[in-house]
């Protein structure tokens, strides 16, 4: 990613902050200095550090004191990070499974991302985990839940029935045609099933 395009992805980031909880920097195919870039232009667009979460690298998280960590399922142990971390940082993990939402949760974690829920052109060829599995891991949970993986706003009632406490969006927002108005809807339907539960 060229560093015109952190620029980008900042005040994208910037204007979609005050509809979603929270901002996830993540690079998988660049370093740890492209996603200390990244990170640190979405403060100087006037991202809150309480709001961004980087993922995987603890390295650029301790430098930049960001809200949040989210770990891989095959990451880093969650009580070594822990120890690391200010007091206060969040702590999640990428979970596939029941078996890898349990582990984190022993382990620590303060909440679990998991997915893929529905079909999703970031995971081509692979069959979606469903609503079922889900459920049951949300009902065998004592941490929040947070269901990730081509969720559209038309989805949420149904996921947040299963028990998730919160929803994941990538290409539904960045891959808009407008990110803002996307953000816009996924919070406003996220809102009204909040407030008629």
């Amino acid at each position: 990613m060229e560093k015109g395009t952190f620029a980008q992805a900042a005040q994208v980031a910037a204007v979609i902050c005050p509809y979603v909880h929270y901002v996830h920097a993540r690079l998988k195919q660049n370093g740890a200095s492209a996603l200390l870039s990244l990170t640190r232009s979405m403060v100087e667009q006037g991202v809150s550090l309480q709001q961004i979460v980087v993922n995987d690298r603890v390295d650029v998280a301790l430098l930049t004191l960001v809200g949040a960590v989210q770990l891989p399922a095959n990451g880093l142990p969650v009580a070594d990070v822990k120890s690391l971390l200010p007091k206060g940082t969040r702590c999640g993990v990428s979970v596939h499974s029941l078996e890898e939402a349990q582990t984190a949760e022993r382990a620590g974690a303060d909440y679990v991302l998991y997915g893929h829920v529905y079909e999703t052109h970031c995971k081509p060829g692979i069959v979606p985990r469903g609503l079922a599995q889900l459920e049951h891991i949300c009902r065998l949970s004592n941490i929040p839940v947070i269901a990730l993986g081509g969720i559209q706003p038309h989805h949420i009632p149904e996921l947040y029935r299963a028990g998730v406490s919160g929803i994941a969006v990538m290409s539904g927002i960045w891959k808009a045609e407008s990110p803002v108005a996307a953000a816009m809807e996924y919070r406003r339907m996220a809102d009204l099933v909040v407030h008629s539960l």
